[in-house]
């Protein structure tokens, strides 16, 4: 371990940690170094076991009162069924934890691909390692935007300004370079050290990583911590907020329906059984895990579409975005720059500058990696007969001034055969401001500006001299990607406006959005929002949808303004700079190329392929979560209320219950939850994205919620009773009416949930039997019941009597019948409104 790195010089450094400090580590020492020094976080994940989530289940209030419930239901019951109640209490919570289990294995996957990165040189080439990865010794490459992810002492250095608020809490810049300071030197002011959680602003350089993980000054500050899991999403919060409530109301029925019949005379146990039967029954304790599986499987989803989720929030909120405000340059469009023409009378002394003040270097393969316009222009100027490894040799860097990112240039100075030159590249109008006037390259500009083309020009001087000279224009096209348009017309479709907000001229920001299809009725600029009141921006929001020449500052305006005005807003950004936009939206989404660390961090998504156009599978299977859910909750309440009214009924009109207690826990135990787990694998409708957003203020117990549930438990309740009175009067065989009571409602709630798979669109576009989970479910009742209905053990111990088949068919066809409402009314709302309709289940 280096003791006081920042005393020692670079030489001292690299003998004490055995290291290199121009080729870097080899990969096989670098593995060896991380099995000794380990894993470079200061966090302890708690490891995700089956048996801890067991645990943590058991602890469940739920759970432990169902459990209670079934061992006071053997003070009066038998004790088979105590046992049965057992077994099954404990069958379904196993199912739950390992169902929970796989969701949250594969989300801690996802989370490791969405973990921070970063540069080192190894085996002499840069190379992109998980930040976990670094050890002692290794050579780190330092440029803006990057969060640095160890101790570092400084190697080399180019105008370094670091923000190291998060250890000093001084939230100015500090200038950094690699000269030795004395060893009594206090944390804040030791300049040749750049130590883990701070952010470079500007500059470039290398450093040793000399300290790594606990061993960091953020760590020793910060101790050993347990990763906090991610707070509730509004979702969540809801159906917890349900769930409570229906403990309630099963706990009121559960106790009101056997004093009922205590009233009616029937038998104190047998009501006493019922009473907790029904509790078994009507207690929720599915929909929690539920909504935890709809949120790991979407996320587990999105991933395989290139969408990685940072935040569960995000999941959930991306059905009700309103608004996607992105970024141009390889967003919208490939990145991949090609220059278009350049105006210079002397185009080696252009593409020299170019080349000298391009942010590029070599991967192994010797290929450019940096910016895409420096990689053009190096390339560019290769052809031209301009190497950039000989142009190094012939010019040696004296100060990098860095990223001015208020007027958009880069300033650096070199030196020429003992003749220092300063440099400039950048924003044109920038550059022009500093330089000496020139009037046919100003004419030229601004046929450029107006043609649409991305244009920088390029300026140098004598240090002695006060203005610059410009020595031309360069000219870039960026093709619009493929797929993007076609996105747009999607997006539209879909109720969610595209706004482009760059900082580029507003002659390319119209050609750009123009061809990529968003409506450009007029662009803003940054100097026009500047003198804009907040009201008036809120106004100009709410048709302008293209931004030009816009600043960070500006940017997280245009968001708030959007909020102001009731939107949900998702925000793309890749820079450091994009940052502040990315927090305030309401879902930040940042890029896995492009994007810097900082953007990263920020961002609650990220684009693992920078690719806008999974934007749209984002958006979509944000929405299905949202409506599986809502379909599963509707569903299995309709279940729960449908159980307690044939209860209730038969008590009002003083007749024997349609069900014995063990036959209510088999059929509500088992049969709800694995009808309602099948919702969460059920794919998108067809028309989900032909929908408006979904209102994140909209209540989730909403009219159609409650609409849904009342129309499906009374269909339930119509066809059970039915079923069994009508075989009462008409066979007076008691036992024979409750066992086809029994197949009626297994039946019933099979055609129940295959209809209420889908909200719009007709199961015949669909497919019956498209859901694969759902057919599972649906054999396995089939299996049960040919069981129950013929093993006589089954028979006697479930409380049934044998009966023949033809009934048990009748029942199934009534059951259809009884249902298909459902179906007729979607088909009816599809003719009516076309392709997919916009009607609901209800």
């Amino acid at each position: 371990m280096v003791e006081h790195p920042w005393s020692l010089d670079a030489d001292e450094i690299r003998r004490t940690l055995n290291c290199n400090t121009e080729t870097g580590l080899d990969a096989a020492e670098a593995k060896r170094r991380l099995q000794e020094s380990g894993s470079n976080t200061i966090t302890e994940f708690k490891k995700i076991s089956f048996f801890r989530i067991l645990l943590e289940e058991l602890k469940e209030p739920l759970i432990v009162v169902t459990i209670l419930i079934g061992i006071v239901y053997s003070i009066w019951g038998q004790l088979g069924d105590t046992v049965t109640i057992l077994i099954l209490i404990v069958f379904v919570t196993v199912v739950e934890v390992y169902t929970e289990f796989k969701a949250k294995k594969s989300m801690e996957a996802l989370k490791k691909l969405a973990a921070p990165t970063t540069w080192v040189i190894r085996n002499g080439k840069p190379d992109e390692i998980p930040a976990s990865e670094v050890v002692p010794g290794d050579l780190m490459i330092l440029k803006s935007g990057v969060r640095v992810s160890a101790d570092v002492r400084i190697v080399t250095s180019q105008g370094l300004e670091v923000d190291e608020s998060q250890l000093t809490g001084e939230s100015m810049g500090v200038g950094k370079d690699e000269r030795m300071i004395p060893q009594e030197t206090g944390l804040n002011d030791r300049t040749n050290m750049i130590h883990m959680g701070s952010v470079i602003l500007k500059g470039k350089g290398t450093g040793i990583a000399v300290h790594t993980g606990m061993d960091t000054e953020l760590g020793r500050i910060a101790g050993l911590t347990q990763e906090a899991s991610d707070p509730k999403t509004p979702m969540q919060k809801s159906t917890l907020h349900l769930t409570k409530n229906l403990i309630g109301l099963a706990v009121i029925f559960s106790i009101a329906i056997p004093i009922l019949g205590f009233f009616r005379g029937l038998p104190v146990s047998e009501m006493i059984m019922t009473g907790l039967s029904l509790a078994l029954a009507t207690i929720p304790e599915e929909l929690p895990i539920i909504m935890t599986m709809l949120l790991g499987f979407g996320a587990i989803q999105l991933a395989g579409k290139h969408v990685l989720i940072r935040r569960t929030k995000a999941a959930e909120t991306l059905g009700s975005v309103t608004i996607i405000a992105t970024d141009k340059t390889g967003t919208l469009t490939e990145n991949k720059m090609s220059i278009e023409s350049w105006s210079s009378e002397n185009e080696k002394q252009l593409f020299t500058i170019g080349v000298l003040m391009a942010d590029v270097s070599v991967d192994h393969e010797g290929n450019f990696l940096g910016d895409p316009m420096d990689k053009t222009v190096v390339e560019q100027a290769g052809l031209l007969g301009l190497e950039r490894t000989a142009l190094l040799k012939e010019y040696t860097l004296m100060q990098d001034a860095g990223f001015d990112g208020a007027k958009k240039i880069f300033l650096m100075r070199y030196d020429h055969a003992g003749t220092p030159v300063d440099l400039i590249k950048g924003a044109p109008e920038s550059v022009f401001a500093l330089s000496k006037p020139d009037p046919d390259l100003e004419t030229k500009l601004n046929a450029s500006i107006k043609a649409g083309f991305r244009t920088i020009a390029a300026g140098f001087k004598s240090p002695s001299e006060e203005k610059y000279t410009i020595a031309g224009l360069i000219s870039f096209d960026d093709p619009i990607r493929e797929e993007v348009k076609p996105a747009i017309r999607e997006f539209s479709s879909a109720g969610v406006r595209v706004m482009m907000i760059t900082g580029d001229h507003a002659g390319t920001a119209a050609r750009v959005a123009d061809e990529a299809g968003i409506t450009v009725d007029t662009v803003l600029t940054g100097e026009e929002i500047r003198g804009m009141s907040s009201e008036q921006l809120r106004d100009a929001v709410r048709s302008c949808n293209v931004f030009a020449r816009i600043t960070p500052e500006e940017k997280l305006r245009i968001v708030t303004a959007l909020h102001e005005n009731g939107e949900v807003v998702a925000v793309t950004g890749d820079g450091i700079n994009d940052a502040p936009a990315l927090k305030a939206a309401d879902i930040g989404i940042s890029f896995g190329i492009s994007g810097t660390d900082v953007a990263k961090e920020a961002s609650d998504m990220i684009l693992a392929n920078d690719d806008f156009t999974a934007l749209l599978d984002a958006i979509k299977e944000g929405r299905r979560l949202y409506e599986n859910m809502f379909k599963c909750i509707m569903y299995t309440l309709a279940s729960k209320i449908g159980l307690v009214f044939m209860l209730l009924i038969p008590i009002l009109l003083d007749v024997p219950l349609p069900f014995a207690p063990i036959q209510i826990i088999i059929m509500e135990l088992f049969m709800d939850l694995s009808a309602s787990t099948s919702f969460v694998v059920e794919p998108a409708e067809s028309d989900l994205l032909k929908q408006k957003p979904r209102d994140p203020g909209e209540k989730f117990m909403n009219k159609k919620m409650i609409s849904g549930i009342f129309t499906g438990s009374l269909t339930l309740v119509a066809v059970v009773l039915f079923v069994y009175f009508f075989s009462w009067l008409t066979t007076g065989d008691l036992g024979a009416a409750q066992t086809y009571a029994f197949v009626a409602w297994l039946f019933c709630h099979i055609i129940l949930a295959m209809n209420m798979r889908t909200s719009r669109v007709p199961l015949i576009r669909v497919g019956y039997f498209s859901n694969k989970a759902m057919n599972i479910w649906v054999i396995g009742v089939i299996v049960f019941l040919i069981l129950v209905l013929n093993v006589p053990f089954f028979i006697e111990y479930l409380k049934l009597s044998p009966v023949s088949l033809l009934p048990v068919v009748g029942i199934v066809l009534l059951s259809f019948a009884a249902t298909y409402w459902i179906e007729i009314r979607k088909i009816l709302r599809v003719k009516k409104g076309g392709a997919g309709g916009s009607g609901s289940l209800v």
